[in-house]
């Protein structure tokens, strides 16, 4: 149980690659809420590695546990591969300090969480759950109650099967991968790469989650216009971009979140009173 899964050179053994596998697996959605999502969880499988990583530099553990709070969402099945991959990337950082910065590490979670959730939720939620419901739902409902049973063994065996493959997948190309990228010499323009699909899927989560439009009308010469469609022709989604721009500019001057939520909901009530937000 102590070997080492690669024969790259490694701290982790076998022991504690599952340890956090089944950290991830049972625990993905800890202290889910929507200012961190699955960052609470991401923290607690990274904790043990990285005492694992620095057991005598606490302020390693500290900077690492920060790293790894900030905001993380993605399918937890398909998407351990992530997880899997940063627990490699965090071993290759604590063996050379100078080949992996904390914002490369940031980066390559933020670029990969957004696809890892398309591909999960359309394998998982879209084909495999529906079909599966279909087939249980037809025996329940005819008062069989292999329906309910098998519905939840094969569920529970379908996720266990495929977290763990996914995530010691991630852990062993993640130290392959981020070695040979050191090696060559490709790991500042991957970074930079990755910076960039970072923001461009923060663009689009903002887009997707942030809702807000100015439904004010005025009439000029007996003629309606919206300004929502004015805005839209210049800048579409001009509005949650403004919102979310705020918020990150108050945040960073100090202002906490739950400070920031309270003014958001303040002005979309009176905006909403006075028909102005919608």
């Amino acid at each position: 149980m102590s070997e080492k899964i690669t024969n790259k050179e490694s701290i982790l053994t076998r022991q504690d690659i599952s340890k956090a596998f089944f950290r991830w697996w049972l625990m993905s959605h800890l202290a889910y809420n929507y200012q961190r999502m699955q960052g609470g969880a991401f923290a607690s499988v990274i904790g043990p590695i990285l005492k694992r990583l620095y057991p005598n530099k606490l302020d390693e553990i500290k900077e690492g546990l920060k790293r790894h709070m900030m905001f993380f969402n993605t399918e937890p099945r398909w998407g351990a591969v992530i997880p899997g991959m940063v627990v490699a990337m965090e071993e290759q950082r604590a063996l050379n300090p100078q080949a992996i910065s904390d914002s490369a590490i940031i980066d390559f979670k933020s670029s990969l969480m957004g696809p890892m959730a398309g591909i999960g939720d359309t394998i998982t939620q879209a084909l495999f759950k529906p079909i599966l419901l279909s087939i249980c739902i037809g025996w329940a409902s005819a008062g069989n109650i292999l329906g309910a049973i098998l519905f939840g063994a094969i569920s529970l065996g379908f996720d266990f099967i495929v977290t763990r493959s996914t995530f010691f997948a991630g852990y062993k190309l993640g130290t392959e991968a981020v070695s040979n990228l050191f090696e060559s010499g490709t790991f500042k323009k991957l970074n930079t790469l990755l910076s960039v699909l970072g923001l461009f899927v923060l663009g689009v989560m903002i887009c997707k989650f942030v809702t807000a439009d100015i439904i004010l009308k005025f009439t000029v010469n007996g003629k309606a216009f919206a300004i929502k469609d004015l805005i839209s022709k210049i800048l579409p989604k001009a509005i949650p971009l403004i919102i979310t721009i705020s918020a990150w500019q108050a945040m960073i001057k100090g202002v906490s979140i739950a400070k920031v939520l309270i003014y958001l909901f303040v002005i979309s009530l009176v905006g909403g009173f006075l028909g102005i937000l919608g």
